[in-house]
């Protein structure tokens, strides 16, 4: 990831392009806080939201199965003592 000023992206913009069409990711700043991100687009970003998804649904049913598991008290305490530490 490149981190560029709004003025040089305005003179650049072109070498910008064809930097994020190689699969970089481009920030663009304005008295030092991001305004914009340049990101590539394509099948290459859609598979890494596919993973992502795909990733956080497998989140989701590891969570399912560990609510439905009975806790006894003793871990239920060990686990909000382990919490406060």
């Amino acid at each position: 990831m490149s981190k560029v000023t709004a003025f040089e992206a305005k003179t650049r913009f072109g070498e910008l392009l064809e930097r994020v069409s190689r699969g970089d990711e481009v920030v663009i700043t304005r008295h030092d806080k991001v305004v914009a991100r340049l990101v590539p687009e394509g099948p290459r970003r859609q598979e890494e939201v596919r993973r992502a998804v795909s990733g956080l649904r497998e989140l989701q049913d590891r969570i399912r199965r560990r609510s439905r598991a009975r806790l006894s008290d003793r871990e239920v305490r060990a686990a909000i003592e382990e919490g406060r530490s």
